[in-house]
């Protein structure tokens, strides 16, 4: 197949939504297929406030570069990130070229949206005026259009994660055989070697690994570390997100535990699997993932991962045989399965094992095989004009 990618990152494989991409297209590359990419060098950026450019700029963009790519050579898909493709596959149907038209999320705004509203005004993360609420109120319902017309005008929509597919099926009413849940994988470099054996001494290390959302679950983890480590003196966390950042985790830390937590700023990939591999216990209480790749890199090294039912972790995690799940915003929840996994060693032992092996079962080679059977799908149905 001779494929285009189009996605408003940069190319880094150390990156989220762009080391997704940039895997993807280095195992379809391996399977013989022929990639072409748009990154965000290729379309540009006047607009430097995010959502202006997503909706002033980047849909327009989007199309025009895409139509100067497909003027020189023809693709049998076009894969492109992000509901801000929406114009890009109204061109594509207008003029009516060959291929299929692929949108691809790593996470639906407009369903993220719809799952954390309640939260923000639980955990009081609103925005501060009603003059700035409605202005953002007003951007998520343009931004949200772009959505909706993306899943109208594109062939298919891929997403990572079984709870997209559903929100896309039953409240947007996309037809089932338009959606593909494909889950990511981990990269090579956590799967390299077999994972350390659980120790009891692992176990006391707890580690958290993301940006400093309130959807990331933070205020869950800070909490719950605030009940737990003050009673536990040999036991310590240690809290990767980027540097700047830093400041606003210790302010949701209690004193008196300060000097058991350990901030660390973004690093690479292999130093991030000696991390993983210091530690026993990874904390991810998301609210809302579109996948949360971390959590099966953390599994990959053999870590007991602690999270919610969101993303990849409700897709993959088998609770309490290769992880722990437990429900939203809840604390003491995390601190009664953190003192189980402690008291429990044995059964600690045996999810660590099994969750090592269960990552192992997800490869990019393997996302890219199920891409590519949904990529035929798609032409099938376009060709038997369903699409």
């Amino acid at each position: 197949m001779r494929i285009l990618f189009a996605a408003d990152v940069h190319p880094n494989p150390d990156s989220g939504a762009a080391g997704t991409e940039w895997q993807t297209i280095a195992s379809l590359r391996e399977l013989g297929h022929e990639v072409d990419t748009i990154w965000a060098e290729d379309l540009g950026r006047r607009i430097q406030h995010g959502n202006l450019h997503y909706l002033l700029e980047l849909p327009r963009r989007y199309r025009e570069v895409i139509a100067q790519r497909c003027e020189r050579r023809g693709f049998d898909v076009l894969h492109v990130n992000q509901g801000h493709c929406y114009l890009a596959a109204l061109d594509h149907r207008k003029r009516n070229r060959r291929g299929v038209f692929v949108c691809r999320s790593h996470g639906l705004d407009d369903h993220m949206e719809r799952v954390l509203a309640p939260w923000r005004r639980r955990l009081g993360v609103e925005a501060p005026s009603s003059a700035r609420r409605l202005v953002s109120s007003l951007l998520w319902r343009a931004l949200a259009r772009h959505d909706r017309l993306a899943y109208r005008y594109a062939d298919g929509v891929l997403v990572s994660a079984s709870h997209d597919a559903e929100y896309l099926t039953q409240t947007m009413h996309v037809a089932p055989e338009r959606v593909a849940a494909v889950a990511q994988a981990p990269a090579s470099a956590f799967v390299a070697g077999d994972a350390a054996p659980m120790t009891a001494m692992r176990a006391r290390k707890l580690l958290h690994v993301g940006g400093f959302a309130y959807w990331k679950g933070v205020h869950a983890v800070a909490q719950a570390a605030n009940m737990l480590l003050a009673g536990a003196p040999d036991a310590t966390l240690t809290w990767v997100c980027r540097e700047d950042e830093h400041e606003k985790v210790m302010a949701l830390l209690a004193p008196t535990i300060r000097a058991q937590v350990a901030l660390r700023p973004w690093v690479s990939q292999l130093e991030l699997c000696r991390i993983y591999d210091d530690h026993g216990i990874f904390l991810a209480p998301s609210l809302f993932e579109g996948f949360g790749k971390v959590f099966l890199e953390a599994m990959a090294r053999g870590l007991v991962v602690i999270g919610t039912a969101t993303g990849g972790m409700r897709d993959i995690i088998r609770p309490d045989q290769d992880g722990i799940i437990v429900p939203f915003h809840d604390p003491p929840g995390l601190v009664a399965a953190i003192r189980r996994c402690w008291e429990r060693p044995d059964a600690t032992d045996r999810m660590s094992a099994a969750a090592a092996g269960r990552a192992r079962e997800y490869a990019w080679q393997r996302t890219a095989l199920e891409i590519v059977a949904f990529y035929r799908r798609l032409a099938s149905l376009r060709a038997a004009n369903v699409c």
